[in-house]
């Protein structure tokens, strides 16, 4: 089962000015190069890293998927 992450909303840190502020993984994926909106600096978002979490993430929900399947057949959580 695929996960569809693109409508979450991660926060992000201006590298420039410490500003936090909210993003959603869409965006990132279309628009890796943002302006900050406290300090109007260009940020960059590093694409491979937003990948391989995602992939982690899916990775993960797979796995508890499994667990949860076993479960429902009647057999332990181990």
């Amino acid at each position: 089962m695929s996960l569809n992450m693109d409508s979450e909303v991660i926060t992000l840190a201006c590298s420039h000015c410490s500003v936090q502020y909210e993003e959603t993984i869409l965006r990132l994926k279309y628009e890796p190069k943002l302006c900050c909106p406290n300090c109007g600096e260009n940020i960059a978002a590093n694409l491979l890293d937003l990948y391989s979490t995602l992939e982690s993430v899916q990775k993960s929900a797979d796995a508890l998927l499994k667990k949860l399947a076993l479960r429902s057949d009647g057999e332990s959580l181990r």
